[in-house]
């Protein structure tokens, strides 16, 4: 019997690192205390969790703290970043407090419409903003006192590390979003990726985009970005969520026309029906293949040859070679379009690419 596997480590979101450090820094600034290793944050959920601090500096009406972001088990390009939150002490007011949010170094600004924050503004969303807000009011609770703040929060290397993501072509530059829903990040975040998802689709709308590009990976979409003279936010990484994608493109309403363009493993998967593919969803059914070339009367040996193959990129050289079956090829694009179209609904009209390990367009339909 071979070692248990541990259960994978949840992280916690850059919302969660800012409203941490708001809490941190409110902390000494009304107590005058700079020892602080950790701060317990309520959740949206209502839940709290304990999240380490590494730093606090105060200097007269000012405190700065760094909380590193800790995303777990899940692949994150922030895990490690250092999100520094700064509160400034703007008077004390008997009455009302009064809490200002805005992002500094490292913190991306919005240019396009369609995002969660108004053009003009840092990519600091609304559910960590109310998170900050609430950390804050927590400190002033704690500490007896009525105040007014200002709040900055930056990442020193936020502009390297946004480099990374996607929020250039979304329209936010500058920097990384600071993001969260729940505050936690859950490793190998579906929703996380829906959710960059649907930020996509929402620019595109906003844009008044009427045709996008959905693609698996970026290899699929550089090779569609050649065919395709269309805006950067038209353009979408849709990774193993196509079936999610199409059904969001649906439900918006302004969308006219869907390529979905994807290399001849995952596109397989699409023709099989299989629109979640995943690895640990849907295995290339090699077996699918074969029966499609059996139906298109291909012969017997080539059916065997691709029934023994290894991986649907050995199966497509092999197809290729002999160019007699470019048809097969092009019956994949058929089959996936087909299943597409039914899931994106009439409204839409989804064409599909079959790319090539080379970055080429090797079929569409």
């Amino acid at each position: 019997m071979g070692p248990l596997k541990r259960p994978l480590k949840k992280g916690f979101t850059t919302g969660a690192a800012a409203a941490a450090g708001a809490k941190a820094a409110a902390t000494a600034l009304f107590s005058g205390k700079t020892s602080i290793k950790k701060v317990s944050l309520t959740l949206p959920t209502g839940a709290s969790i304990e999240i380490p601090v590494k730093s606090v500096e105060l200097d007269g009406n000012r405190a700065a703290a760094v909380v590193v972001k800790e995303a777990g088990d899940d692949p994150d390009v922030t895990n490690g970043a250092e999100i520094v939150t700064e509160v400034s002490l703007l008077g004390m007011n008997k009455r009302s407090s009064l809490i200002r949010i805005t992002g500094g170094i490292g913190v991306g600004i919005a240019t396009r419409p369609g995002l969660k924050v108004p053009i003009g503004s840092h990519a600091i969303n609304p559910v960590p903003q109310a998170m900050i807000k609430n950390a804050i009011k927590e400190a002033v609770r704690e500490a007896g006192v009525k105040s007014s703040v200002i709040v900055t929060i930056s990442v020193p290397d936020g502009a390297r590390r946004a480099k990374k993501t996607m929020n250039e072509r979304l329209g936010i530059i500058g920097g990384i979003s600071i993001l969260g829903t729940t505050g936690i990040v859950e490793p190998l975040s579906l929703r996380a990726y829906r959710d960059s998802i649907d930020c996509a689709l929402d620019v595109a709308a906003a844009e008044g985009l009427q045709e996008v590009v959905f693609s698996t990976g970026r290899s699929s979409e550089k090779a569609m970005e050649k065919e395709k003279n269309l805006l950067p936010p038209a353009f979408v990484i849709v990774g193993d969520h196509m079936g999610y994608a199409l059904k969001k493109a649906g439900e918006k309403n302004k969308i006219k026309k869907i390529t979905i363009a994807a290399q001849f493993g995952k596109l397989t998967k699409l023709a099989s029906g299989s629109f979640e593919t995943h690895c640990l969803d849907a295995s290339v059914e090699l077996s699918f293949i074969a029966a499609m070339l059996r139906r298109l009367k291909a012969g017997e040996a080539i059916c065997g040859e691709v029934e023994g193959a290894n991986t649907a990129r050995q199966v497509f050289f092999m197809l290729k070679e002999k160019g007699a079956y470019k048809r097969v090829l092009r019956q994949v694009c058929v089959m996936a379009r087909d299943k597409a179209q039914a899931m994106a609904g009439r409204g839409i009209k989804v064409s599909c690419a079959l790319v090539g390990y080379e970055n080429e367009v090797f079929a569409s339909v």
